[in-house]
């Protein structure tokens, strides 16, 4: 069975196996704004799709911590930390963190 979880959203009392209740989830994902509006327009496809086969290859290392992106490994065109340009790949965990840092200070 999987793990209950007490709505993040302060006062819900809503139990269930996702972080937020599903009305507190999709107020969430509404206040985060569309892709466009995050930064991940036509252009920001375009640029990934230009160095997937690099990044699916083995060929291309983390932006953010240096390692090589492995083949399978999740990965993302990152953003610099302000959002005006692109760093380049990173894995998926490194730029999540950078995100959530930034988003926490």
């Amino acid at each position: 069975m999987a793990r209950q979880h007490v709505c993040a959203e302060p006062g819900c009392p809503e139990v269930q196996a996702e972080r937020r209740c599903p009305i507190h989830r999709r107020s969430t994902e509404r206040a985060r704004g569309t892709r466009q509006q995050r930064g991940y327009d036509a252009d920001h496809v375009r640029r990934r799709n230009a160095v997937k086969p690099a990044v699916e290859r083995g060929e291309k290392k983390c932006a953010r911590c240096g390692l090589p992106i492995l083949p399978g490994d999740e990965w993302a065109l990152d953003h610099d930390d302000e959002r005006t340009g692109y760093l380049g790949p990173s894995h998926s965990t490194c730029n999540n963190s950078a995100g959530g840092k930034a988003a926490h200070q």
